[in-house]
């Protein structure tokens, strides 16, 4: 098999191991869940590319043990292609015509016969293992994915999900190993990758990688990128124009808020205006907020959710010693893990309390079996905390005290900016004596137009201030001369004398819009 002999003539012997190991565990796939119960998703991008050739490895190598060859497929045609393991497909208006034109030139070259569904993927999935006897997926999934975190080569799927088992047969492959398989190999991969593009979404939110962009302008081809880690630097949160600006590069993150007290209004909410200013202010967007009672089901189900529809999920509260902190325990379930005492929480709750331990210290012991990672805490008198920051696969656990939230945010922030490094957004407010949005209105549409989405404009009415403004406008960008440029063509279609004054700084905007809102909010003694 002309796959097999290519890797063997690879003088990397650990991309041969790790070949051999992705070629075993499909192997294991099939005797587990024989031919016609296991999919393949194809998607045309690299990895699924490297995942096809090691499914080819693996059935032409399985054959020998083969008794059913010619078998009936899952979509009802006899497969020579992968002998009855099914392909398939979401085809979205949003995919690059030479990904799809790549799909479908692959599915006559290898008669995949593929299956297209249609809707998104978990529903379009639930529909095929109704339809099917399929019973395990194999996915092009690799470590430092989104949602990769805490998945193993044999993954069964959510609890919210249809069961299936997710295979992930190349998950430890790193992208040089990538790139060295299907070059190395000579095996034919969508050109797109040739343009710079080192990680392909949807034509709305994928461009080519800056970090291979050449003096020319032209942009080297995918396999050259020296820095692994700014393999998705392409991928960019929110964008609808064509735009190679770093700058322009953002990561998505939720906040899940705990606590009855703070939906009975007895204790003010402040730690969100907190997380959302200084997320902000390491570049990453905050998508959703959402504050829950403390209820195992409803922390679960919105965890689970926000985890798998952004990349960092930051919650709140409900981390104690008392009965109604049953954060961990929502936590827990929204991973299908059981809640555990973790060995090491409990050696350190020990080792601080002594003798005089009890069962509700013991409790905030407790967490996910084998998903928890314990990052290391220095308080403010320069000790080590026996209470550890904890990470969930992508979920940071933080207390919903403002104060010991604050000192544990530093050591999750400095991770953040460790493993992504975004460029901060960066804000200009412009303060104007008028108090009639509409006579503003065709300005703001006007530049939002000429700016397009790489520069935010929010307009906020104000009461009585001291200065006479009576609104606020915001421009936000984390492009420096974008955002200067959205500046001086607002003001040139302002009306002249409104603006009383004009700041430069993100973290004063909002302190100062938090007075004017809680101005705007306070009711009038004399109503």
């Amino acid at each position: 098999m002309e796959v097999v002999q290519a890797v063997d003539g690879i003088s990397d012997e650990t991309l041969k191991e790790k070949f051999r190991k992705a070629v075993a565990c499909i192997h294991r796939t099939i005797d587990l869940y024989s031919m016609d119960g296991i999919a393949f998703s194809f998607n045309g991008g690299k990895d699924s590319t490297v995942l096809l050739h090691v499914i080819r490895a693996a059935v032409a190598t399985y054959a020998p043990r083969l008794s059913h060859a010619g078998q009936t497929c899952a979509n009802g045609n006899t497969e020579p292609g992968l002998a009855g393991i099914s392909t398939f497909i979401f085809e979205r208006k949003d995919d690059f015509r030479e990904i799809l034109d790549f799909v479908h030139t692959t599915n006559e070259a290898y008669r995949l016969q593929m299956l297209e569904l249609d809707g998104d993927f978990k529903s379009g999935v639930e529909r095929m293992l109704e339809r099917t006897p399929i019973r395990a997926i194999v996915l092009g999934t690799r470590r430092g994915d989104p949602n990769a975190e805490g998945q193993d080569v044999f993954c069964p799927s959510s609890a919210d999900w249809p069961p299936f088992m997710r295979v992930n047969p190349i998950l430890d492959w790193a992208y040089t190993d990538v790139w060295t398989f299907l070059r190395s190999a000579k095996l034919p991969y969508c050109k797109m990758y040739d343009r710079g593009f080192t990680s392909i979404g949807a034509t709305h939110n994928t461009v080519p990688n800056t970090a291979l962009k050449k003096e020319d302008g032209t942009y080297a081809p995918a396999h050259m990128l020296a820095d692994s880690r700014l393999e998705r630097a392409g991928r960019i949160s929110g964008l609808v124009s064509d735009t190679s600006d770093a700058a322009a590069i953002t990561r998505t993150a939720a906040l899940v808020i705990v606590g009855d007290e703070i939906l009975s209004a007895k204790v003010e909410e402040v730690n969100i205006m907190f997380l959302c200013r200084e997320l902000r202010a390491i570049g990453w967007r905050v998508c959703k907020v959402v504050i829950l009672p403390d209820e195992v089901a409803a922390i679960s189900a919105e965890v689970r959710a926000c985890s798998e529809a952004y990349e960092v999920v930051v919650t709140t509260g409900g981390v104690g010693p008392t009965r109604d902190d049953v954060t961990m325990a929502g936590v827990a379930d929204a991973l299908s893990r059981p809640l555990v005492r973790d060995p090491a929480l409990e050696t350190r709750l020990r080792a601080y309390f002594g003798e005089h331990i009890t069962k509700a210290h013991l409790k905030m012991a407790e967490a996910p079996a084998g998903e928890c990672k314990l990052i290391e805490y220095v308080r403010e008198d320069g000790r080590v905390s026996p209470f550890p920051l904890m990470r969930c696969r992508n979920i940071y656990v933080l207390p919903g005290v403002p104060s010991l939230l604050q000192q544990k945010w530093k050591v999750v922030k400095e991770q953040m900016q460790q493993e992504e490094h975004l460029t901060p957004f960066r804000c200009i407010t412009l303060r104007l004596a008028l108090t009639d949005e509409t006579a503003i209105a065709p300005a703001l549409d006007q530049v939002a137009s000429a700016m397009g989405s790489q520069v935010s404009i929010g307009s906020y009415p104000v009461s009585e201030q001291s200065d006479g403004t009576g609104i606020v406008l915001a421009l936000e960008s984390k492009d420096m001369q974008q955002l200067q440029e959205a500046r001086d063509l607002l003001i040139s279609k302002l009306p002249r004398e409104a603006l009383t004054q004009e700041e430069h700084d993100a973290a004063s905007y909002s302190r100062r819009m938090s007075r004017d809102v809680s101005r705007t909010a306070s009711p009038n003694p004399k109503a």
